[in-house]
């Protein structure tokens, strides 16, 4: 049965994921983070020569782990970090891993966002998803099971650690995006929540609210609360299911998850389980959009 090696090259992390297609589902049989910090490398929409070897080294420490695993399909994406003015010399710099690399446009990142939480979420046929990154942040409208709008704007977790927690950015961010596309114009009781954030934002709702389908926006606005207050049940839940190099961003994440469930007046948030990594492989590699 085939396997396939895809890293996923974000702003805040690079992803080895080791796929395995079963039953018409991609399995996961290995997965590897590590905390690169990319976007913190770029300055001037340029990306510095130290930024470009980490992103570099890590690949061949992945691409090692693949030759003991005697996996040879590998495919990378980049998304934020590779919109830059020297994306060829980074571009360049990975490949040279034996990685065949992809760069994602905003609009494909948010695509691939919505094909692969549809493998979670295949009921759900109209609506709206995001995806709250390290370094941008994808909207989704999707009606009758097909996307139909699909954008990206440059704001997500890591960037936005570097501002005021009360930045009205996000909201002025999401009502651009809602005027230029005109389909997310709506009101939407319940999102789907795509990517890492959403994931571990949903873990500590669920310690601390016990756990519930689809998660309410409410408990998610009195964590934010609890946390931003350092209430010690809170930060403690935080701490115990957060990843230590995701917490420095974890709150500006939320800020921005509870900034975009206010402008759709949504209730509850569909956590999805899966996300860009699934909707690369079968759109990149497998060449379809749905198993």
């Amino acid at each position: 049965m085939e396997k396939y090696g895809i890293v996923d090259t974000g702003s805040n992390t690079i992803v080895l994921i080791v796929y395995e297609i079963k039953e018409n589902m991609p399995h996961v049989l290995k997965y590897i983070s590590t905390p690169a910090h990319l976007i913190d490398y770029v300055k001037d929409n340029t990306m510095s020569k130290q930024g470009i070897e980490t992103a570099r080294r890590t690949l061949a420490e992945y691409a090692s782990i693949l030759d003991e695993m005697e996996i040879y399909v590998r495919y990378a994406d980049i998304t934020e970090p590779g919109r830059i003015q020297n994306r060829n010399e980074l571009m360049d710099a990975l490949a040279s891993t034996g990685f065949h690399v992809i760069a994602l446009t905003g609009e494909e990142e948010a695509a691939c966002d919505y094909y692969g939480a549809m493998l979670t979420y295949r009921e759900i046929k109209d609506g709206v998803a995001f995806d709250v990154g390290g370094g941008s942040t994808e909207l989704i409208r999707f009606q009758n099971g097909e996307c139909i709008d699909a954008m990206s704007f440059p704001y997500g977790c890591v960037r936005l650690s570097h501002l005021s927690l009360d930045t009205d950015i996000c909201q002025i961010e999401i009502e651009k995006a809602r005027k230029q596309y005109p389909s997310l114009d709506i009101h939407c009781s319940g999102l789907i929540g795509i990517g890492g954030t959403m994931r571990a934002a949903g873990l500590v709702v669920d310690a601390l609210y016990g756990k519930h389908s689809p998660m309410q926006v409410k408990d998610l606005e009195d964590t934010f609360r609890r946390l931003r207050e350092n209430e010690t049940a809170a930060v403690e839940a935080m701490k115990q299911i957060v990843n230590v190099a995701r917490i420095p961003v974890f709150l500006p994440g939320i800020h921005m998850i509870l900034e975009i469930c206010h402008a759709f007046h949504a209730k509850h948030i569909y956590v999805s389980e899966t996300g860009i990594r699934e909707g690369f492989l079968l759109k990149y590699v497998l060449k379809q959009e749905l198993l």
